[in-house]
């Protein structure tokens, strides 16, 4: 799957508000660019779950991500494409068993903790604060250097901390591959500009949309049936291959190049013995 690359977070003081109608303002302009990550700690199981499906529901109509924080099995129920863990949270392998269909993300401030989450596997990185931010008062900023180091260990990086449009090239040129905010998008009088305003500083969507299994999907442009499984973790040897309702054959995967549109079903196989 392709990672968005504008993330908006919540926090527990955004959850208290319209979340959902701000989300879809943001996702109308955004797109398959844009990332919703569902963060509260104020809100008990229940009430969680059920914002985080009406949350899944209006993003993926529109190509919307939604992205569960701290919450493994919300994440699962809500059918989210991703799931974020920090310190003392849930380990890698561990958010992989309870979330199998979910991208796995940490939240890292050291290269210590960078090199750990990269080594274990996760799909990507949530480095910051880069700069002082509100949403964490009287902590000290780690500066552009916790995404250099968080990029060195090859992993995608997501920026946060302080992140605004002025300040998005820099975040990049340092080796962001995109960047997430609080206040910027969901205090802004007009969520939708402050998301056009993000995305202009952002590199263009290199993506596709395609429907994998009867979901709606984003892939990178120009990929192939192989690469596309690849990205998906699976063995092209375990998986029957149905493209446009053709069958594809094992050696023609790497030939068969995945176009704006395409319907994709896979079916996986075990053998016996």
């Amino acid at each position: 799957m392709l990672l968005p690359r504008l993330h908006a977070v919540t926090d527990d003081r955004v959850v208290q508000g319209a979340v959902v109608e701000r989300a879809c303002l943001m996702a109308d302009v955004a797109g398959p660019a844009l990332a919703v990550h569902l963060r509260a700690r104020v809100l008990e199981g229940g009430v969680f779950l059920r914002l985080a499906r009406e949350l899944s529901a209006a993003l993926t109509r529109r190509g919307s991500w939604l992205v569960i924080n701290d919450r493994a099995d919300v994440a699962r129920a809500a059918r989210a494409q991703a799931f974020v863990s920090g310190r003392g949270g849930l380990a890698v392998s561990d958010a992989r068993r309870v979330a199998p269909a979910a991208l796995v993300g940490r939240s890292v401030h050291d290269m210590a903790e960078a090199r750990q989450a990269a080594a274990d596997g996760a799909d990507f990185l949530l480095a910051g604060n880069v700069y002082v931010t509100a949403s964490h008062p009287g902590a000290e900023s780690a500066g552009l250097d916790v995404v250099r180091m968080a990029a060195a260990t090859g992993t995608s990086v997501i920026a946060i901390g302080g992140i605004t449009p002025e300040r998005t090239a820099e975040v990049l040129a340092a080796g962001a591959f995109g960047v997430a905010a609080i206040r910027a998008l969901w205090d802004a009088a007009d969520p939708a500009a402050a998301a056009r305003a993000f995305l202009r500083a952002l590199p263009p969507d290199e993506s596709v949309g395609v429907v994998i299994n009867g979901e709606a999907r984003r892939a990178r442009r120009g990929i192939t049936l192989a690469g596309l499984l690849t990205d998906l973790a699976l063995d092209a040897r375990a998986v029957v291959v149905e493209h446009n309702r053709h069958i594809v054959r094992q050696a023609e995967l790497d030939r068969a190049v995945v176009a704006e549109g395409d319907a994709i079903e896979l079916v996986h196989f075990v053998g016996g013995g």
